[in-house]
């Protein structure tokens, strides 16, 4: 172990060696921006590997001694079970690395049904493959009939969230509550109205959140959105509040009148 700095290219060949040479492990893949071609120096590290489902604290250990093999271990997280997606993940950093290159680190259990792995390219990329002992990282692509499914209800659901809590952003501009206004507006505006943007232009992202803008939106709307994201104060909040509303408003009023649609694998 020396002091030298520690690459983010390092990270990755040091755990793709490691990893690949244990044969209890029967897949392992980088995920993330290696798997959207979107690596840049500032991206972390989305390791993923599937083992069997009695072997899981046993890949744990192994990766604490992997990494310490490069240098301590500052810093770790576990995910508490059950998480939302039924993996099991840490997040690390390790001493002399950029604080940019967090490992993120997911076990996926073997008894994961395939589709269930997050593995389809149209919402994930194509997968970085270090290890596939049996084509576990074989999945179909995108269900679009329940991905279809799921946007629906969520449309629906917006149709009705969308209006009925714009008064707890109003509310708190009227009292004077900076901070309450600021996380008022991001939560029940900005980005259910980047939701219904997506929808219409990334569907099978919808619920990408403000992740990947630069991507999944064109300019113009990726411009408005970017535009509303800062109000500069409580005034500027109600302003941008009420053009938003209103793109909100004429992007839904627009779907319903057959202007656009939803168009999942187009």
């Amino acid at each position: 172990m020396t002091s030298a700095r520690i690459s983010r290219e390092q990270l990755v060949r040091h755990l793709s060696e490691r990893f690949a040479a244990e044969a209890w492990v029967h897949a392992a893949w980088l995920g993330g921006s290696d798997a959207t071609g979107r690596t840049d120096a500032l991206s972390d590290v989305d390791f993923q590997v599937i083992v069997d489902d009695g072997d899981i604290e046993r890949v744990f250990d192994r990766l604490h001694e992997v990494l310490e093999e490069l240098a301590p271990i500052e810093l770790v997280h576990r995910i508490p079970q059950p998480s939302w997606h039924g993996f099991h993940q840490e997040f690390l950093r390790l001493a002399r690395t950029d604080p940019n290159h967090v490992i993120d680190f997911a076990v996926v259990p073997a008894s994961t049904p395939p589709e269930r792995r997050l593995l389809e390219p149209e919402r994930h990329g194509t997968p970085g493959i270090v290890i596939d002992r049996g084509g576990w990282l074989e999945v179909p692509g995108l269900d679009s009939a329940a991905h279809g499914a799921r946007l629906a209800a969520r449309l629906e659901t917006l149709r009705t969230t969308f209006p009925l809590f714009q008064p707890l952003v109003t509310r708190a501009v009227a009292r004077g509550s900076v901070a309450e206004a600021a996380g008022f507006y991001q939560r029940f505006v900005l980005v259910p109205l980047v939701e219904l943007l997506r929808m219409r232009h990334a569907p099978e992202r919808f619920d990408f959140g403000l992740r990947y803008l630069d991507r999944d939106l064109p300019d113009e709307p990726r411009a408005l959105v970017e535009r509303l994201a800062f109000p500069a104060g409580l005034a500027d909040c109600a302003r941008l509040r009420r053009e938003a509303v209103a793109r909100f408003d004429a992007e839904l009023s627009a779907l319903d009148h057959g202007e656009w649609r939803v168009a999942l694998g187009d």
